[in-house]
């Protein structure tokens, strides 16, 4: 599962963009506490700057809190606290819900900050007329601070001038709620964007694997027969062009190697088949020589029938490399597949008297085929189940119609083909190690001259069980429709 890029290519993005995420959220979490925060800030500097500067009376900040009231309704004594200490320690007037924990608050002397006098008071006038002297006002106080803490809830600034020391808070549960409700918001948000993400990211996988798909789908369908097709260079990706242009140069010298080995074998067969017959008829004219029973007459018995055995590996080799090439000639005609099956029943009964034969045939199934190339495939199928049939077990043949083809299945009692050798049946000159003996006869060409004569005429053959000592070939054909 993990081995699958579309995969990797989304957890990777969908881990990407999930920390960015992730790191998006917390930061604009902290933006908007600190931005609530030095508004809060302003607010409560806004809220004392004139009367800080300024000597008051015992009762004005009595006042001031009554102001607030006015100002912010009924929720300032839930919005805010006051308390004002003069510089002998006195408490001036501190609200009721002045919290506990910032009781004992001390801040550190900031710097000062000296008020001047506004110059248009200074500035002389003049044109100005003649006005009534009044007595010049009192120049503004010097302040020290504001400084701010966070105790709790609260948010508390601490302020003063020579006269006394000011402490106002503003509750801070309105912008933790606010903060909060972004905070549900974006863990709402979140999954349904990961999830979002994980669509997207499979989908920029697909689209990014859809050149190596159509590689993966060329390539896949090239054979022996189609090694001229090629990947088109003009249309695949830049990134895709030299791993297409590398492919194709690949394919050239495959179909360039196989044309070469496909002639080499025809050749082969070709210039093999003159010296083989006319070694053939020498030898037949010495078996005729020789004397009846004698030594010779044995030697060249044996010598014929290897080049017998010779001729046969060639005609087959032959057949092979005309199917590689796509060269296979057929002489298609109606046969009757039932009387075919038939004869070559009685051929098996002939040559092996002790052994059974079980037919099971639908009557008159017809085939367009190969007369010759046909029965040269049931001879084969059959020949193999009388070589390893065990004991007086009978070979059955079963013929029937399944779906528009005809389907033979030759079965036979013999020795199990291990499981790790059933996909290997069909190659060529491969035989099974019980099989590598020269008391059964065979070059381990017939198989895979059977699967090809039916691949050519549309069909297959496959080994269909090997199991419980029951071995079963099945061989597929289309039908002839009659109209």
């Amino acid at each position: 599962m993990f081995r699958s890029f579309k995969l990797k290519f989304g957890l990777y993005s969908v881990a990407l963009s999930g920390a960015l995420l992730l790191g998006f959220s917390l930061f604009f979490l902290q933006m908007i506490h600190r931005i609530g925060i030095d508004r809060t800030d302003r607010e409560l500097r806004a809220l004392v700057e004139a009367n800080i500067r300024r000597t008051q009376p015992r009762n004005h900040w009595q006042r001031f809190d009554g102001s607030l009231k006015t100002l912010y309704g009924d929720d300032a004594a839930r919005q805010f606290v006051l308390k004002v200490v003069d510089n002998s320690g006195e408490v001036l007037f501190a609200s009721p819900q002045w919290p506990a924990e910032a009781s004992g608050l001390k801040f550190p002397a900031p710097v000062t900050a000296r008020a001047e006098v506004p110059a248009e008071e200074t500035r002389p006038r003049p044109f100005d007329q003649p006005q009534k002297q009044r007595p010049p006002a009192p120049p503004p106080l010097e302040i020290s601070g504001p400084g701010f803490t966070t105790v709790g809830n609260w948010r508390v600034m601490a302020i003063r001038n020579p006269e006394i020391t000011l402490f106002l808070g503003m509750n801070l549960e309105p912008l933790n709620a606010e903060v909060l409700r972004f905070r549900n918001a974006l863990l709402l948000a979140g999954p349904v964007a990961l999830l979002l993400m994980i669509a997207v990211g499979w989908l920029l996988a697909l689209l990014a694997l859809r050149p190596v798909r159509t590689i993966a789908g060329t390539v896949g369908n090239i054979t022996a027969r189609n090694l001229d097709r090629r990947i088109s260079v003009t249309r695949a990706d830049h990134e895709f062009r030299q791993l297409v242009t590398l492919i194709n140069q690949m394919l050239d010298r495959l179909e360039s190697s196989f044309k070469q080995a496909v002639r080499f074998s025809a050749d082969a067969a070709h210039e093999l088949k003159t010296p083989l017959t006319i070694l053939q008829g020498e030898l037949e004219n010495a078996l005729q020589a020789a004397a009846d029973g004698s030594a010779d007459q044995r030697t060249y018995k044996e010598l014929l029938d290897e080049v017998q055995r010779l001729k046969s590996i060639i005609r087959k080799l032959l057949l092979l490399a005309q199917a590689d090439s796509g060269q296979m000639a057929l002489s298609k005609e109606t046969v009757n597949l039932t009387h075919l099956i038939e004869a070559v029943g009685e051929d098996i009964q002939t040559l092996a008297p002790g052994l059974a034969v079980q037919p099971e045939l639908q009557p008159d199934v017809q085939v367009m085929a190969d007369p010759d190339l046909l029965n040269q495939v049931i001879q084969n199928l059959a020949s193999n189940a009388v070589k390893f049939c065990r004991g007086e077990s009978p070979v059955i043949l079963s013929l029937k119609t399944e779906g528009g083809r005809a389907v033979l299945r030759i079965s036979n009692r013999g020795e199990t083909i291990p499981p790790e050798e059933r996909g290997r049946v069909f190659e060529r000159f491969y035989r099974a190690n019980k099989s590598r003996n020269r008391s059964i006869d065979g070059a381990g060409l017939g198989l895979s001259l059977a699967r090809e004569i039916a691949r050519a005429h549309g069909g297959t053959l496959e080994l269909e069980d090997s199991a419980a000592d029951w071995t079963v070939f099945c061989l597929t054909l289309p039908l002839l429709y009659k109209l």
